[in-house]
């Protein structure tokens, strides 16, 4: 059985968290969240390791090509090597999802 949980997308996190925890205008807090998403997003693009402490890890991976098929017509198709984004969530993040359980 799937469970399905809340979601909150970048906008709710900031009106929601942001907003009651600092004492800066709404303007800045924004500029400041935006900022550190686009840090994270120009090292990840960039091929670095974005470490952060007690949440996680983003790593960028590279996927070799290869032959994969294709599902409508069971043809052999030639799928070319790209990266992609990669996430390991720390041991704090981990224990405290599976606490509830």
């Amino acid at each position: 059985m799937r469970i399905r949980t809340p979601k909150k997308n970048k906008s709710d996190l900031l009106e929601t968290y942001l907003q009651s925890q600092t004492d800066l205008s709404p303007k800045i807090n924004k500029s400041i969240f935006n900022k550190f998403f686009d840090i994270i997003e120009k090292n990840i693009s960039n091929h670095i390791t974005v470490e952060l402490r007690n949440f996680g890890v983003f790593k960028s991976k590279l996927m070799k090509s290869r032959f994969g098929t294709d599902p409508r017509n069971k043809k052999k198709i030639y799928i070319p090597s790209k990266w992609k984004v990669s996430f390991k969530a720390s041991d704090n993040i981990n224990k405290k999802l599976n606490e509830k359980i």
